[in-house]
């Protein structure tokens, strides 16, 4: 870190020594012009308010856009606080004093000697950065079209002070003939070349990296006292109304972040600050830690101070002090066990020492002495810190500073046996964003926070999974809280996709050791999965489009509920929202996933009438979950705009696996197919998932190839009317609802989706898994889940452009294969329905919390670990497929009763 006069004092670099100045002149001449014979203390009282009115508008930032034009609302709001200081304090008899008139004429005179002489420093500045005097070398990371055009508008626009000397990215098609400077390499390079060019600002224009390889880079620039600027997402939004530390340059946005603050004046305030309070709390809190000390004599016997080693800063060790609450079985228990809260062993005393938070009060001895600070990550033991840093990433990044006696983390709950995880983030974003008065917040709610118990209480939370006995020589587990939630999942309909969805849900909060319950209509085979997968089950009987049974399906939820009592609802699908919605009314935190728009399958009033309600209803709803990005977006553009989460649907990679060549041949004769090229189509039939267009399609597909089969999986309302169109045509075969479908996928050459409306299909999905190529049509959901490569997206209802890519596919037997690899790898990075089953995990736990007034703390946190035993995986047979009644009645015997 460079310790130049400048470091110390960054303003005297800048125009802001000349900002801070220009508006207590032009308010001190305006004064003395007006009335000379005023009191000197009345003028410096209106230069004071007008430079603490100024710096509380950002008028004494500088800036890269210096307009007068932009700060003149802000320049009248301190001309006319200056001015109201200035007769407020003025020693005149009140008969005396200006009228109203003559205040508007002084505050007026005020304004334009402001704007002035703020002119005037704003056109010096200007000159002193085309000339290069004031200007900064830059480098610019992105090469993409953001950053290209900032480095286009720096060049053209030398009075913004930044002139770029290079280029840093690390996409690999890159030609640095195309960038209007020179191109210095990847990301990797960025500190060796602004070390190296001697280059101290850097501007972050969408570079082409991983948002946490970037992120990392822009820190190690903050910490090194780098001028970091970056584009921010959504940056064409921001404009006129926009943060104070954001810019728009040309046309982009260009956000300022906070430069370190732990600069050697910052640490000497942070120093003086400990010393000063920690000194003080040890004379005023005499008598009560006298009183500890008799009280743990007593209960524990000799040595009442408790030592043990932590580690601080720079990864230093250091003893620390506390109140014995109880005398530890051996040194080896003292150094790896985690916590002691519910140990046989603690006694009363104890037990008060440590919920009260009194045991650390030794520790302002420490602070006293220069081990710790007053505010600070918590210091642990060397076992600790060596196997947290070994597992959790940033961890040893904590070490940049002095550790505390509280801190960030302790302040939001995150106390005791809570996630190191999220003890690493808060604590890592209190040293990125520090301040003096960032501490002085934080020992002020430490006096709140220390009356009220740790979250979670006598339920703490599973941190880490167990671990097998490794003998009695070992280390003993670090256990966590264990908060489980009891969710309701409300479902209708119970076949296809959502069910399929809804069951890898079930499946990890069942093997998170929560309380899950399933209520749906009997049909189907969405109870007994759910059933098998570890869920109570209750009967909720209800159609699937709205009608005059609604009230009736709105009662009976609205009384399993009532029996249920649970803490979290999950609506699954447009009937279950509307239902679910009514029933509840916001009064249980309520999780909403469409799984689909319903205003995109109705047309005119009824589509009118679906999205009001979609408007309405949001009120109620306290998490949309979009399966897709497109899908939240359709919602946006409708006037949905109430909190989402996207969480892309899954399947399960193992049951969904690529096939080879000879594995196909031998799935079509376990089926009874020919062997010939076979396009498979799975789903609801309906008209939603457009098989009536795919057979309008066949005919054309037949004269290119003209002994290919299709095959359609599934049932549905239209099952009578294409079953009647498939009679006439030998090579179209409906099989009905089926368990199987892997195993038809792996009979497949190519899987056609032509939906005309999707939130996103589960069907393609499962295609890509097993390694077929796809043609799909561009509904909504389809853009998010088809990659490019992985098979063909047409336009909905185009039957010419369905045909075509379904014939081209199969007389392109090695480019269909390619595709299928395409479309698994996809799969297998965004759609894993494990990841997708812990992002509703982690939404459904943070509304957990916040109805138990414990606050966002968990909002970025990895969902809690497991704490039960995951249940088996549903065998092929019944994921999914038409279940036995007699199978469902057992299943449905325990439901919440209908009266």
């Amino acid at each position: 870190m460079r310790a130049r006069a400048l470091d110390l004092f960054p303003p005297l670099g800048s125009i802001r020594p000349l900002l801070v100045l220009v508006d207590p002149l032009a308010v001190a001449l305006v004064a003395l012009a007006l009335r000379p014979d005023r009191a000197p203390l009345v003028v410096l009282a209106g230069a004071v308010a007008a430079v603490l009115t100024a710096a509380g508008a950002g008028l004494h930032r500088s800036r890269l856009v210096l307009s007068v034009i932009e700060d003149v609302p802000k320049v009248a709001v301190a001309a006319a606080v200056a001015t109201t200081a200035v007769v407020a304090l003025d020693p005149r008899r009140p008969e005396a004093l200006p009228t109203a008139l003559e205040m508007a004429a002084t505050a007026g005179a005020a304004f334009v000697a402001m704007v002035v002489l703020r002119t005037a420093v704003y056109a010096l500045a200007h000159a002193r950065r085309r000339s290069g005097r004031s200007a900064h070398p830059a480098i610019v990371v992105g090469a993409g079209t953001v950053g290209v055009r900032l480095a286009e508008t720096f060049l053209a626009r030398p009075q913004h002070g930044l002139y770029p000397v290079g280029i840093i990215d690390s996409a690999p098609e890159i030609d640095p003939r195309d960038l209007p400077v020179p191109y210095l390499g990847s990301i990797d390079r960025l500190e060796a070349a602004m070390a190296d060019l001697g280059v101290h600002d850097v501007v972050f224009a969408f570079p082409g990296q991983p948002d946490a390889r970037t992120i990392d880079v822009v820190r190690r620039c903050l910490e090194q006292d780098y001028q970091v600027f970056v584009v921010p997402r959504f940056f064409e939004m921001m404009g006129l109304d926009h943060h104070r530390r954001v810019e728009v340059v040309g046309d982009v946005a260009v956000m300022r972040l906070r430069r370190w603050g732990m600069r050697p004046l910052t640490l000497l305030a942070k120093r003086t600050l400990d010393v000063s309070v920690s000194g003080l709390a040890l004379l005023l809190l005499a008598p009560v830690l006298l009183v500890c000390a008799l009280a743990v004599r007593l209960e524990t016997g000799p040595g009442i101070i408790f030592k043990q080693l932590r580690i601080g800063r720079h990864g230093r060790p250091f003893q620390l002090y506390k109140f014995r609450s109880l005398k530890p079985a051996s040194e080896e228990e003292s150094a790896t066990a985690w916590s002691i809260d519910h140990d046989a062993r603690l006694g009363r005393v104890g037990r008060f020492l440590r919920r009260t938070s009194l045991d650390e009060l030794p520790q302002l001895v420490n602070v006293l002495r220069g081990d710790m600070s007053l505010v600070g990550p918590r210091p642990e033991r060397p076992f600790f810190v060596r196997e947290f840093a070994r597992t959790h990433e940033r961890y040893d990044d904590r070490h940049r500073v002095a550790a505390g006696l509280t801190g960030w983390a302790q302040v939001n709950d995150l106390r005791g046996d809570t996630p190191i995880d999220a003890r690493v983030r808060f604590d890592n974003h209190y040293i990125e964003n520090w301040s003096l008065w960032t501490d002085v917040k934080i020992l002020l709610r430490t006096a709140r926070t220390l009356a009220r118990p740790a979250p979670g209480g006598d339920r703490p939370l599973a941190l880490l999974p167990a671990a097998p006995d490794a003998g009695p020589g070992a280390p003993r587990p670090i256990p966590g809280p264990t908060v489980a939630p009891q969710v309701l999942h409300v479902s209708m309909p119970t076949t296809e996709g959502v069910a399929t969805v809804l069951v890898g849900y079930v499946r990890d909060q069942v093997a998170r050791g929560w309380t899950v319950t399933v209520a749906c209509p009997a049909d189907g085979w969405l109870a007994d999965a759910a059933h098998d997968a570890g869920a109570r089950v209750v009967r909720w009987e209800a159609r699937r489009s709205p009608g005059p049974t609604l009230p009736a399906e709105v009662r009976r939820l609205r009384r399993i509920v009532r029996q249920v009592r649970p803490d979290v609802v999950h609506l699954h699908s447009a009937k279950a929202g509307l239902a679910g919605r009514l029933a509840l009314r916001g009064r249980v935190p309520t999780m909403f996933q469409p799984h689909a728009w319903s205003f995109e399958a109705a047309r005119g009033p009824m589509r009118r009438a679906a999205i009001r309600w979609e408007r309405y209803a949001q009120r109620w709803t306290t998490e949309l979950v979009c399966v897709s990005r497109g899908e939240q977006i359709v919602g946006e553009k409708h006037g949905i705009m109430v909190s989402a989460a996207v969480a892309h649907n899954g399947v399960d990679l193992e049951h969904f696996r690529p096939r080879s060549d000879a594995a196909r041949r031998a799935a079509r004769r376990r089926l009874g197919l020919p062997d010939v090229p076979t396009v498979v189509c799975v789903g609801r039939l309906s008209p939603q998932k457009g098989q009536a267009d795919l057979l309008d399609a066949w005919s054309r597909v037949l004269e290119r190839v003209p002994a290919a089969q299709l095959v359609l999986v599934g049932d549905g309302p239209d099952r009578a009317v294409l079953q009647e169109r498939a009679a006439v045509d030998d090579s179209v075969l409906l099989v009905g609802r089926r368990g199987d479908v892997d195993e038809w996928l792996a009979a497949a050459d190519v899987v056609a989706a032509p939906s005309h409306w999707e939130g996103m299909a589960v069907a393609p999905i499962e295609a890509m898994a097993a390694g077929r190529s796809v043609v799909a049509t561009q509904a909504t959901g389809m853009l998010d889940s088809v990659p490019r490569g992985a098979g063909a997206l047409v336009d909905v209802g185009d039957v010419r452009e369905l045909a075509d890519s379904i014939a081209a596919r199969l007389v392109d037997p090695a480019g269909t294969t390619a595709e299928g690899a395409v479309g698994r790898a996809h799969v297998e990075a965004h759609h894993d329905e494990r990841a997708s089953a812990r992002e509703i995990a982690r939404q459904t736990m943070r509304h957990f919390r916040n109805a138990r007034g414990e606050g966002d703390v968990l909002v970025a946190l990895q969902p809690l670990a497991m704490t039960g035993r995951a249940p088996e995986l549903l065998p092929a047979s019944s994921r999914p497929g038409e279940l036995g009644r007699p199978r469902q009645a057992r299943v449905l015997a325990a439901a919440v009763p209908e009266a």
